[in-house]
């Protein structure tokens, strides 16, 4: 699989490897403090343990999910999108805000993740969502523009539960309950979130200047807010992916 952030590109190989190259301004190549601010030449990440299952790129900071659930991020951190910091926007001015080597996400060692994404950087943006194998979905980093999904716009760490998502309820037919409707998947754009229920339901959330909430008009949320489809057209049952560019997002079946 292949993931990219605004210059830098990160592949993970058939054996669980990963070679990154372009932008390591930030250390989001994962290489180390004495590696250049560029790699030329694809190069293999030698701290990472070679079972990693996914990686997802913001555009200064990059987080890999391992095949044990477990997940390391690196790169860009001045705004908590690294989800390694214990801490809250009072805590943005200690530590370190560059993360040069591959570091594991201690803050949700007790969670299992079946998948992540990225999103955003620079001074206002930058933020990190981690899809747990519970179905619920843990986000962190910057949240002046509501992508996080909270009920507040400020920056998280260590990555928080989405609640908004994870009080959703459906009856299932096979158990004859009210249980929880699972995350499916999960993507972010530079500003704004979106995910996929099992189903087939989309709900996205954050920046809205671009209309990329699908809301038919530009106020942002940071309330997820499932995405209704026009008149004309009709997502079908299972509905299987979205994705989000820096300001759009696309969902098909």
């Amino acid at each position: 699989s292949v993931a990219a952030g605004a210059s830098h590109v990160v592949v993970v190989g058939s054996k669980g490897e990963v070679v990154v190259k372009g932008d390591n301004s930030h250390g989001q190549l994962g290489l180390g403090e004495q590696c250049g601010s560029r790699v030329v030449t694809p190069t293999i990440v030698p701290s990472l343990p070679r079972e990693v299952k996914q990686a997802a790129c913001g555009d200064g900071h990059t987080v890999v999910l391992m095949q044990d659930g477990s997940c390391f991020s690196f790169g860009d951190d001045r705004n908590l999108q690294l989800g390694l910091r214990d801490t809250s926007i009072k805590e943005l001015r200690r530590g370190s805000s560059t993360v040069y080597e591959p570091t594991r996400l201690q803050l949700l060692r007790d969670l299992k993740v079946v998948g992540i994404a990225a999103g955003g950087g620079g001074l206002e943006g930058g933020h990190s969502a981690f899809l747990l194998e519970s179905g619920e979905l843990y986000t962190c980093g910057y949240g002046r523009w509501g992508q996080l999904g909270g009920k507040a716009y400020t920056h998280i760490s260590p990555p928080k539960r989405v609640s908004t998502l994870a009080a959703l309820r459906e009856f299932n037919e096979a158990t004859q309950k009210v249980e929880p409707i699972p995350i499916s998947g999960i993507s972010c754009g530079a500003r704004h979130t979106a995910a996929v229920l099992h189903g087939g339901s989309v709900f996205i959330w954050g920046w809205n200047n671009d209309g990329q909430l699908g809301t038919g008009g530009s106020a942002g949320s940071h309330t997820p807010t499932m995405l209704k489809a026009p008149a004309d057209l009709r997502f079908a049952t299972g509905l299987a992916r979205v994705v989000c560019g820096p300001n759009s997002t696309a969902v098909w079946s």
